[in-house]
């Protein structure tokens, strides 16, 4: 099976124990969001992640992977997506309940869960950087909750290596009642193509087409007109893209050092923007954005939605403070947020596929276009 790991891992929280079972055919054959929903149903109350067909291939942005949980989907952008496909799975099926707290940890075709109680006092990004020190590696991504996921609080949602922005479905509280503090995944794996000379040729021919549409590469500031304003671009360190895109999304903001400087020398310098829906609605209130990134920067570790903690919270830095210490938030406003990756009409065609709807919104999503780059590299039809 091209670009596929033809393999289903299951977990189970409650016993602790995995297997593993063939892809089949059928869900190979299907959007990969359908596929999730079919092993949901036959698994019972669980949580799946999935990563599309085309998620790590060489056509634009092919960066996608998703979690498939019942409060919807939430994708898994930047590097997340292709180091979940890589890890040795297609999908990974979470159920049950784990009697202790802990975090599953996926490498190299091996699932496992590893009981951590003392990590519930820490919040996601201790988490995060706690699980890169014990095994070692500083490129395994995670997916972590945080204290608010944990007390099961309305508005909480899961960092990815740190940041916000992609869990539009706010799934903390889907981690917290079952006791899993994060999910970490490292790929060392290798995805083969059926032709990779006309995959190479045909993925770089589209790359090419789109640079037309795209216009000059702004960071954030391509895709949201507010990161134009001066007390953004003061702040600016870098732009970035999540993996295999040709047009960065994600600005980083230094608040506590120098922007100007490259090298990073202190712990938490800043804080990487791509949550259009939530900037937009910091700076709605009257928040800087020096106070918004450093607002940012407490919600995520906290693991707690911005959009939605910065309506009962006013207007300043303090009163997000107090919305994250009482537990203040107005999530319903999440659902039907302008600019988040869950509005976007590219979402499901894109997610299903593997890959980012923002930037196929931006390049305009042709799915002849994409079938002519896909198919040399899966040997059959895209569909």
């Amino acid at each position: 099976m091209f670009l596929r790991n033809g393999r289903v891992c299951v977990v189970d929280l409650s016993t602790g124990e995995s297997s593993e079972q063939e892809l089949s055919e059928d869900l190979a054959g299907m959007s990969a969001l359908r596929a999730a929903e079919t092993l949901r149903k036959e698994h019972g109350d669980a949580l799946v992640l999935g990563t599309g067909a085309l998620t790590g291939s060489l056509v634009p942005a092919a960066c996608a992977g998703f979690i498939s949980s019942p409060r919807g989907v939430m994708p898994l952008l930047g590097s997340a997506g292709v180091e979940l496909k890589l890890a040795g799975f297609d999908f990974i099926v979470v159920k049950g309940e784990s009697s202790a707290p802990g975090y599953l940890w996926v490498r190299d075709g091996i699932a496992e869960l590893v009981p951590y109680p003392g990590m519930s006092s820490m919040d996601s990004w201790a988490r995060t950087e706690r699980i890169r020190a014990d095994q070692g590696d500083r490129r395994i991504q995670v997916v972590a909750s945080g204290p608010w996921g944990d007390a099961l609080r309305p508005g909480s949602c899961l960092a990815v290596s740190h940041w916000l922005g992609e869990d539009d479905a706010l799934t903390g509280g889907e981690f917290g009642r079952r006791k899993l503090l994060a999910v970490a995944f490292r790929g060392m794996g290798e995805l083969e193509v059926s032709d990779p000379v006309a995959h190479l040729s045909a993925s770089l021919d589209l790359r090419a087409a789109h640079a037309s549409k795209l216009g000059p590469s702004a960071g954030l500031a391509s895709y949201w007109g507010g990161a134009k304003d001066s007390g953004f671009s003061a702040l600016l360190h870098r732009s970035m893209g999540c993996y295999g895109c040709p047009h960065p999304c994600r600005s980083y903001l230094k608040v506590n050092e120098d922007p100007r400087h490259m090298a990073l020398s202190v712990m938490e310098p800043g804080y990487l923007h791509f949550d259009i829906p939530s900037l937009a609605k910091a700076v709605s209130a009257g928040l800087g954005f020096r106070d918004a990134t450093t607002a940012f920067m407490e919600c995520a570790k906290a693991g707690a939605d911005p959009y939605s903690v910065i309506g009962p919270s006013g207007s300043s830095l303090e009163g997000v403070r107090k919305a994250l210490a009482s537990g203040a938030s107005s999530p319903a406003d999440r659902l039907s947020a302008a600019g988040s990756f869950r509005s976007l009409a590219t979402f499901d065609e894109c997610v299903g596929l593997g890959l980012c709807p923002r930037y196929w919104a931006k390049a305009g999503l042709d799915m002849g276009a994409v079938s002519e780059c896909a198919e040399p590299a899966l040997g059959r039809p895209l569909r």
